[in-house]
This record gives C-alpha cells, structure tokens and sequence, in this order.
C-alpha cells in the first residue's frame, strides 16, 4: 500500500542529498562523502513534524559551523509540489519540517479507501511466522496473566500479518506431565468426596472451587458408574472430562475479546504419537 509519511521521507532525502551535491558543485562546501540523511519524529511540536540533523553530521567534514551549513541546505531544497509547508533551523543547526494540512486529508482519505487493509505493507514477503502465546493450564481457569498474554500475542500476530507474514496463530496445550496428573487425582477426590467416600486432595493438588464444579457435573453426567472401577480409570475419565470442559471455557473466555487461533496443538499427542520417545 501507499505509504505517505514514508513518502515525504524520501522526499525529504531525495531534497536534501540533492542540496548537498549542488552546493558542492557550486563551491559553497567542500565534502566527499554524503551521509545517509536520518529523519526524526520531534517529541515537540515546535519542532515541525519531521527533523534531520544531517548540518551536524558533516560539519567536520566540510569544515564549517553546523548552523551555516543548515542556512545553505534549506536555501537550495525546493519544497514545492510536495506535502512540506515550511522549513526552519533551529538549536545549532538542526533542520524542521513543518508539513501541510493536506498531509493529514490525504492520509485520512486513504484510510477511508483502505478500510480495514490500511496499514498493510509486504516486509514479510509471505514468510511463515509461528506465534504462540497465552498456552494456558488447563487445569482450571485463565488468570489475568494468561489475558493479558492473549493481548499481547493477538496483537503482535496481527502486526506480522499486516506486515506480510505468513501467520499462525497457536495454542499449546499443557496436557500431558505432573499437573496433569494432579489435575487427575484432584478432581478423583472431589468426586469421590460426592459420593460420600472419604478422599483427600493429594499434597499439591488443585484446591480451588472450579475442581468441585467439575467433579459435581461429571457426577450429574455419570453418576456412580466410576464408583467402583480401578483408580486409574476413575482418574483418565475425570481428565478427559474436566480438560474437555476447561479448555471450551478458555476459549469462550478468549472469544469475548476476539482471539482466535488457527492451532490448537496437544502436548500429549506427542507422547501419543511417540515422537518425544524418538527425540
């Protein structure tokens, strides 16, 4: 797309080399070498809109005060036709560009035209980029952290889009090791607890009230039909469940806030596949 602050940038290069060559063609400073003219956003607003500081920088080359340097640069740029309204010098020979209203028409009538693709550049030239963020646990429920990560990621994912990358948004799932087994043996205790036989939540286990919530629904959904079976059944079918049930609430919770992702990987399919045993 049409990039016009970036516009007037060159312009301001392309202006400002072209100074610098034909004072030195018609003897007012003497240099050999033109330097890359950097261009700076003022914090100030007296200070124009855009700045260079290009006088200072070749003052000892060409052997000159800065600020007379300056005098002579903008003497030779012709800002006409372009979006520049007026040029000072300021502090020891800094250069300011003050640009026009219009400036501000057309970038507003380009972001009309554009719509929701304004803003759009091909820097990544449709390179794949993976971004994986939020991953939350999901043994229970998203904490601010994990929401201000889902920001955070979201954003930057969208950056890279509109940046032309090749985007893929994921969301690893923390399925599978110790928290999981917890998970498990947490959510056993509570549902036997329902039915009314002594458990304790193991040491390090999952106290919060959302494991009750899950245990109690498994029970409406099940009843005793895992009353009596081997512990490690109890257990799988109680994970399989209140990950299930946590990971829609995660991402209804995701959804209020427009997050979505093109990936949602499993961290035990890779046991179940047996790539970790390969690595």
């Amino acid at each position: 797309m049409e990039n016009i602050i970036q516009k007037v940038k060159d312009e301001i290069k392309d202006m400002v080399t072209t100074a610098i060559e034909n004072s030195v063609k018609e003897g007012l400073m003497n240099i050999e070498v033109i330097p890359e003219i950097e261009i700076e956003e003022p914090k100030e607003k007296q200070h124009g809109d855009l700045a260079i500081n290009t006088a200072m920088v070749i003052a000892k080359q060409a052997k000159m005060p800065p600020k007379k340097i300056a005098e002579i640069i903008v003497s030779k740029v012709d800002p006409s036709n372009t979006f520049i309204e007026k040029i000072e010098i300021a502090g020891p020979g800094f250069i300011n560009f003050f640009l026009k209203d219009k400036f501000l028409e057309e970038t507003l009538k380009l972001v009309y035209e554009r719509g929701k693709d304004y803003g759009r550049v091909n820097i990544g030239n449709g390179k794949k980029v993976q971004v994986e963020f939020v991953s939350a646990n999901p043994t229970g429920p998203m904490h601010m952290g994990n929401a201000r990560g889902g920001a955070l990621g979201d954003a930057l994912a969208a950056v890279l889009d509109y940046a032309g990358y090749d985007v893929t948004r994921e969301f690893y799932i923390n399925d599978a090791g110790n928290q999981i087994e917890k998970f498990g043996y947490s959510l056993e205790a509570r549902y036997l607890q329902l039915l009314g036989i002594p458990a304790e939540v193991p040491e390090g286990g999952y106290q919060g009230e959302d494991i009750i919530d899950r245990a109690r629904e498994f029970l409406e959904i099940y009843g005793d039909k895992y009353k009596d079976v081997p512990s490690e059944v109890r257990r799988k079918a109680l994970i399989d469940y209140g990950l299930k049930k946590n990971l829609e609430k995660i991402k209804e919770d995701l959804a209020l806030y427009g997050i979505e992702y093109d990936v949602w990987f499993s961290e035990q399919s890779l046991y179940d596949s047996g790539e970790v045993y390969k690595v």
